[in-house]
């Protein structure tokens, strides 16, 4: 009888494993599905995925025939563009309007009057008494020292400003 109950219990106790092996596999199969059913989303994503990449492809090629031709139009236009570059860097020193200003202003003046033509016109004081002290000799324009009222700078700037508004 001890065989019979030792059997007995080892039968349940199989039964038992059978069961929860059962169970497992059933959880397994549902696992399998949900990775199919994943799977198969995961294909179809995969070719749109192809789909929009085959068509970006072929916007990207369209774009580079378009950059392409673009760029050989360019190229063929370039060369009066290095042309002006050139000149521009060889005329640099144009390239500020103070610059040429003052060279319009120091230059080709042959006794004209206007815009770039300054007068040099070098006024020698008749009555030098002490010709070395800038200290004794007196603007009377001003009232400042080391100039006549012929050469004085600021008679000389308020005449041009006053020209500016005449023209």
């Amino acid at each position: 009888m001890d065989e019979c109950d030792a059997i007995n219990i080892e039968n349940c106790m199989l039964k038992d494993v059978y069961f929860y092996l059962k169970k497992d596999v059933r959880k397994l199969e549902h696992a399998n599905e949900i990775l199919k059913s994943d799977r198969l989303k995961m294909d179809e994503e995969t070719l749109v995925l192809y789909e929009d990449y085959d068509k970006l492809k072929e916007t990207l090629s369209v774009r580079e025939e378009v950059f392409n031709t673009n760029l050989s139009k360019l190229e063929s236009e370039s060369p009066p563009l290095k042309k002006t570059e050139s000149d521009f860097t060889a005329n640099r020193r144009w390239n500020s309007s103070s610059e040429a200003l003052k060279w319009l202003d120091t230059h080709h003046n042959r006794n004209k009057k206007g815009l770039g033509f300054v007068t040099r016109c070098t006024v020698n004081p008749v009555n030098k008494k002490y010709v070395g002290l800038q200290e004794n000799i007196i603007c009377f324009h001003f009232g400042k020292t080391s100039h006549y009222h012929y050469t004085c700078p600021l008679k000389k700037n308020v005449v041009e400003r006053s020209m500016i508004y005449v023209k």
